[in-house]
């Protein structure tokens, strides 16, 4: 009886071991079930998007008996503040979900640190370091989400870039623009499903000059046929077009995928140097798309479009309502395709101060076609000298306090620095002296004070715009009829320089009775003030000019640095995989 009760008991522990083992694999069985309904958890693990993975979670719904997989992306966007990290940072803190601190005391490896929230909002240096470290993930470079090391490249970037004090203070003419980057929860039910990544997102405006800061060149720019790369600086970014959701741009770092460095690769780390970096404020920006940004107290508008002969045909009606400016630089172009003659004058006229007090940072995009006016040019300089020292000469009476000012300040500076005349260096590297561009600076200034003061006199004023009109208005026939006063042996003293530059310098003082002349019906100010007045236009534009170095477009792709303006602060959404 005992050896049938022992052998009961083993059966009954057999069969309770059984029947403990089906219950965990059907447990096991049911759990496994009930997870595969995540669809895109897997995805979502470190080795796919690296430290992000821990903000991915599940989220049961009864209604369908099944689990939502919920994770967390970037949104990359340029982030523009009116004075400075601080200020932005105590708008957003204000926010219940958007939790960033700008500095704050012990920080010590970045100037600006973010708490390590799941929200997060503010510039991409403030990230914390592993949420940008592609190398933290558990899978093959190959194999992660491309936002990884472009979030990385960018932080490296902006990180030396605050380091050589590029981002300064924000004033009315220049709004400093930064990357950034807000932390956006998505669902996977919303993805695609082609899809096989996560994708961060990002906005047409904001990449074109993200890309470009970091020393890439747009090859194709073509969002809404879904078409875009570039490539430099050891980086390369293309598109490819998912049909249910757009363009997905793909990026890659060049010394890891074996494309070379180009003329900015001197970082190892893919960082451009200083050196190469083109002012980065929302003002500069909007040069890249062909758009010149106005003085607006002087011009009485906020900006110019010029990037293509069709805008800039648009703009010079806008100057001149006759048509005749425009039409003289059509009939120009039948013997010269991409030039448009006396019209670059406007960007040294119409400008704001771009650069800061105290930086050398003075490279901008060019605008529009032929940037080069004669008012940044040597025989630009030269000439009007010359001519100017003619005029104080035969002036019937002494010249104005404000020509004489003229004719010692631009003495002082040709005397003190050889590159008021002569410009810098045409390439990509630029001798500016720091006190050579305060002190031009500061004489820009004292003109701009000039022309507000002449708008704002209750007995005689004349406007700013309409000088500049004026003076553009004729300024686009220099070209037609130097070259007419050359050939017919006509043409004046050049001093060895480029002679139809120099003879266009000479036209633009013998269009000055006209100017004088035209002037006169829109304002009561005397002849002797309206000349007065063009001196100092000019002047003015040959300050501006020196204080700011236009970059040339890359040989081999001619428009690299020029995007369509209809581009500009465009939210057209693009994503990152």
């Amino acid at each position: 009886m005992a050896h049938d009760s022992a052998a009961e008991k083993n059966i009954a522990s057999a069969a309770l071991a059984v029947a403990l083992l089906a219950l965990t694999i059907a447990i096991t069985q049911l759990l496994g079930q009930m997870f595969a309904t995540a669809d895109g958890y897997r995805r979502c693990q470190p080795s796919v998007m690296g430290a992000w993975a821990q903000y991915t979670r599940l989220r049961w719904k009864w209604s369908e008996m099944r689990f939502e997989t919920l994770f967390t992306t970037p949104e990359i966007f340029l982030l523009a503040y009116k004075t400075d990290i601080e200020a932005t940072s105590k708008t957003v803190i204000q926010q219940e979900e958007l939790k960033w601190v700008g500095t704050f005391p012990g920080a010590t490896e970045y100037p600006y640190s973010a708490v390590p929230h799941r929200s997060y909002f503010g510039t991409i240096d403030a990230l914390e370091p592993k949420l940008v470290d592609h190398n933290l993930g558990t899978g093959s470079y190959h194999e992660m989400a491309c936002w990884l090391p472009f979030l990385h490249s960018i932080r490296e970037n902006e990180s030396q870039l605050h380091r050589s004090q590029v981002y300064q203070t924000a004033t009315h003419y220049h709004t400093p623009r930064r990357p950034a980057c807000r932390s956006i929860q998505k669902s996977w039910d919303f993805m695609a499903p082609e899809l096989v990544r996560p994708l961060a997102v990002t906005y047409v405006g904001d990449i074109a000059i993200i890309v470009q800061r970091l020393g890439m060149t747009w090859q194709t720019f073509r969002p809404e046929e879904g078409e875009m790369r570039a490539e430099g600086n050891g980086h390369i970014i293309y598109s490819t077009l998912v049909r249910s959701i757009g363009p997905i741009l793909h990026y890659a770092q060049g010394h890891i995928r074996g494309v070379p460095h180009d003329k900015y690769g001197k970082n190892a780390n893919g960082t451009v140097p200083t050196e190469f970096l083109l002012i980065p404020t929302g003002e500069a920006d909007m040069m890249r798309f062909g758009i010149l940004p106005c003085h607006e107290d002087l011009m009485k508008c906020k900006q110019y479009a010029m990037g293509t002969f069709h805008e800039v045909r648009a703009t010079l009606d806008l100057l001149d309502p006759t048509g005749n400016a425009s039409k003289k630089v059509r009939d120009n172009r039948q013997f010269e395709t991409t030039a448009t003659f006396g019209f670059p004058d406007l960007i040294s006229m119409a400008a704001p101060m771009l650069r800061q007090e105290g930086s050398t940072k003075i490279r901008l995009p060019v605008p529009t076609e032929h940037c080069c006016g004669l008012t940044s040019l040597k025989e630009g300089f030269v000439i009007f000298r010359e001519r100017l020292g003619d005029y104080a000469s035969y002036e019937q009476s002494e010249p104005s306090h404000q020509v004489s000012w003229v004719l010692e300040s631009y003495d002082s500076l040709k005397s003190g620095y050889p590159c008021w005349e002569n410009g810098f260096k045409t390439d990509f590297w630029v001798d500016a002296d720091c006190l050579f561009l305060d002190q031009v600076s500061h004489m820009w200034w004292q003109t701009t004070i000039y022309f507000q003061q002449l708008e704002d006199s209750s007995q005689v004023q004349i406007r700013y715009v309409d000088l500049v009109a004026c003076h553009i208005k004729h300024a686009v026939n220099f070209w037609h009829e130097a070259h007419g006063r050359i050939q017919r042996s006509e043409g004046r003293d050049h001093h060895g320089l480029r002679d139809w530059l120099a003879e266009g310098m000479h036209m633009y003082w013998d269009y000055l009775p006209k100017i004088v002349s035209e002037m006169s019906l829109k304002s009561d100010a005397s002849e002797s003030l309206i000349r007065e007045a063009w001196i100092m236009l000019l002047f003015r534009a040959f300050c501006w000019s020196r204080c700011h170095y236009m970059c040339p477009p890359e040989e081999r792709f001619p428009d690299s640095t020029r995007l369509p303006s209809r581009y500009w602060n465009s939210k057209l959404p693009v994503y990152l995989g």
